[in-house]
């Protein structure tokens, strides 16, 4: 076998040991499960609820969020890839798959963007 192979199969088995020791160790000397009707409820630290649970809560922010990753995201991948093609003989094909990814991501981008009218409570 390779090293290191037999590296691996040794830190497996070594972390599976520690994994079903550690389990063992808590079954045995760990606190007993103590259960109580509060435990039911919506808060389980002891607190009776009060007041609504439903409410309006705004996705606005998450949905923008999420759109400046996939810029970035995008920003990111063409800039490697663009390094990745700075000698190629030609250039006309690494610009069109890469005017075509942008067009793809700000299509998705704008259809995200676009339903976010429907999402405003």
């Amino acid at each position: 076998m390779d090293a290191g192979v037999t590296t691996f199969l040794v830190f497996a088995v070594i972390a599976a040991a520690f994994t079903v020791g550690s389990l063992a160790a808590n079954y045995v000397i760990g606190a007993k499960r103590r259960s109580s009707y509060l435990q039911l409820t919506t808060y389980e630290c002891g607190e009776e609820p009060e007041g609504e649970a439903q409410i309006d809560f705004p996705t606005q922010h998450y949905t923008f969020a999420i759109v400046f990753v996939a810029v970035d995201v995008l920003g990111f991948l063409l800039a490697l890839w663009g390094l990745t093609f700075r000698g190629a003989n030609s250039a006309w094909l690494p610009v069109f798959i890469a005017v075509a990814f942008t067009g793809l991501a700000v299509t998705g981008i704008y259809y995200a963007l676009s339903g976010e009218k429907r999402w405003v409570v």
